[in-house]
């Protein structure tokens, strides 16, 4: 059962009961006012009778000196002029005279003031009693009785037509709430619907906010709920398709090497070569060898990076000029094996920053290793830090301008067959842009083909 159908039926019932409980209280106390005022009416009218009939009978010749026979004579004929058919006098439990279509003779004197109201052979009588005296021993029970029952008829004929009344005006009314709870609940319904477009997938799906009471703020507090749920799950599928094109891409680098280690390793078993022919493939295999287990470590830094690069990271502040020389230490053999050299500049001898220097020490390494590879021999690499970023720059190949928004994508390489002859693997960039994302930073990178690529890692964007 819907919510509006649940509030209509409880309001219904309830101005039902209310308004039938009204009914009858108002129906009690005026049925209880008409008979409180017709039994005054009466029992004045009963007064002023039985006053006659005592003066009747007193002024009767000697009354009490009569018989038995001629005292009940007299009453009779005084009750049937002054009394009337209503009435009915007793003496001693004897009728003496009863015009009334009922029998009073166990009625009792108990009951004889001012009136009762009893119900006999499905007719409402009023009755009332009194004692008339008539001289020290003479006493008659005297007894009046007047139908009430058209006015309890009137009651419920008037109960009945005000339930009838109800029922129609509660119906009438059901018929405008119902249309009132519609547009009051009409947003939360919309709340719903949207719900249940996002729930199938929609997660566009906004609701308009036309008010400012406690439906319009939930209705607002959903839109923004709505717009975190589509974030996340725009994020996760983005992340989910990065990991594809993550797994498709190494298993793509794994392939190769994997192939020639395999390839060489059965020529050497099955094969008798030359002890030349046999150190080169076992080069060759150590070789990829190093390659795969390279690429495996990158895998595993970058991996770590996205997965708790969060929790792990531990900034602190960090002078420039011994985090400079460490790096150009870590790099002498490589710039010798190259024959290249590095020219280190900064702004300041106590230049510090807020960083953690393992991970920076792996970004300069990374993008001093792909300055090397695309360097020729005998070139120049600068590594320069000022207030705001460092910088790594070299003199080699450069980079086509239409690749540069690509490379830092993971196992992206520009010239893949001079990347894979160096033991690139695709990876130094994304790890960098990781670790500069986990210091609020960003790579920028600028290049002039055939001239000279500079990368450059900035704090807290700023754009020198």
């Amino acid at each position: 059962m819907k919510l509006r159908t649940k509030i209509c039926l409880v309001c219904v019932a309830a101005m039902l009961v209310l308004s039938q409980s009204f009914s009858l209280f108002m129906l009690y106390i005026s049925q209880k006012d008409q008979l409180e005022r017709i039994s005054k009416y009466e029992y004045a009218i009963f007064d002023n009778r039985l006053k006659a009939l005592r003066q009747y009978a007193e002024g009767s010749f000697d009354f009490l000196s009569m018989s038995e026979e001629m005292k009940q004579r007299i009453m009779r004929s005084g009750s049937k002029e002054y009394l009337g058919l209503e009435y009915a006098v007793y003496e001693e439990g004897r009728e003496i005279f009863n015009m009334t279509p009922y029998d009073y003779e166990d009625t009792g004197t108990e009951n004889m003031d001012p009136f009762y109201e009893i119900n006999m052979d499905g007719k409402y009588l009023l009755v009332m009693g009194k004692r008339l005296d008539i001289g020290p021993r003479q006493n008659y029970d005297v007894w009046h009785y007047k139908d009430v029952t058209e006015i309890h008829n009137n009651s419920k004929k008037m109960f009945f037509q005000g339930l009838a009344a109800a029922f129609l005006l509660t119906g009438f009314i059901a018929v405008i709430l119902v249309v009132v709870i519609r547009l009051v609940m009409r947003p939360i319904y919309s709340l719903k619907d949207s719900a249940d477009e996002i729930a199938g997938g929609n997660y566009e799906s906004r609701i308009k906010v036309r008010r400012r009471d406690e439906i319009g703020e939930i209705s607002e507090d959903f839109n923004r709920m709505a717009d975190k749920v589509e974030e996340h799950i725009k994020e996760l599928a983005h992340t989910n398709e990065r990991q594809l094109q993550l797994m498709g891409s190494l298993a793509h680098e794994l392939k190769t090497p994997m192939t020639a280690i395999i390839g060489y390793s059965d020529i050497l078993l099955k094969m008798r070569l030359p002890q030349e022919e046999k150190e080169k493939a076992l080069i060759y295999i150590g070789s990829e060898s190093r390659r795969l287990s390279r690429l495996s470590a990158k895998m595993l830094e970058l991996t770590g990076l996205y997965k708790d690069g969060e929790k792990t990271i531990e900034k602190k502040n960090v002078q420039m000029k011994t985090l400079l020389e460490n790096v150009k230490s870590l790099m002498t053999f490589r710039l010798k094996e190259k024959g290249l050299s590095l020219t280190v500049k900064m702004t300041g001898e106590e230049l510090c920053h807020l960083m953690d220097e393992d991970l920076i020490t792996s970004l300069l390494m990374n993008l001093l290793d792909n300055a090397c590879k695309a360097s020729h021999e005998g070139g120049c690499i600068e590594i320069e830090a000022w207030e705001k970023g460092i910088s790594v720059r070299d003199e080699g190949s450069g980079i086509p301008e239409e690749e540069i928004g690509k490379i830092q994508e993971a196992f992206y390489m520009v010239d893949k067959s001079r990347a894979r002859a160096s033991g690139g693997s695709g990876l130094g960039l994304s790890l960098c842009r990781k670790i500069a994302e986990l210091h609020n930073g960003r790579l920028v990178i600028e290049s002039r083909l055939g001239e000279w690529t500079k990368v450059s890692f900035l704090w807290e964007q700023d754009s020198r």
